[in-house]
């Protein structure tokens, strides 16, 4: 039986799975909220593996797209609490350990286990009869 093929992990995440799912999560959370479809097509592109992060992030789509947005999240950080800030740093932190979590254990269940031998026994047969 055939293993699915893994997730593609996003360029600048460096092998990190749990950052590339979480910028991945990120990026289709963004697409949600914008209707350029340029944009649109860049983070289909680009969650899907067919564009990396890095090459596309100074296109004129993506700084169409989230400028705005960024301005407007930097002006709410700005204006939290300190205790907000750990807040917000805590559930971060948090939230990667979670999505590290859930991927050993899916990597764990993908591994085959000893005793779980796919593969037939012919040692005791003779080829030569």
């Amino acid at each position: 039986m055939s293993q699915p093929e893994p997730e593609p992990t996003l360029d600048i995440a460096r092998g990190d799975v749990a950052l590339s799912k979480h910028l991945k999560n990120s990026l289709n959370l963004l697409r949600s909220k914008v209707e350029d479809t340029e944009f649109r097509s860049l983070v289909d592109d680009i969650t899907s593996g067919r564009r990396s992060l890095r090459d596309t992030f100074n296109s004129p789509a993506f700084s169409r797209a989230l400028d705005p947005l960024v301005a407007q999240a930097a002006e709410r950080y700005r204006n939290l609490s300190e205790e907000e800030h750990a807040e917000l740093a805590r559930t971060g932190e948090e939230q990667f350990e979670e999505l590290r979590r859930n991927d050993e254990q899916q990597s764990a269940s993908r591994r085959p286990r000893p005793d779980d031998d796919d593969d037939e026994d012919f040692s005791d047969r003779s080829w030569l009869r």
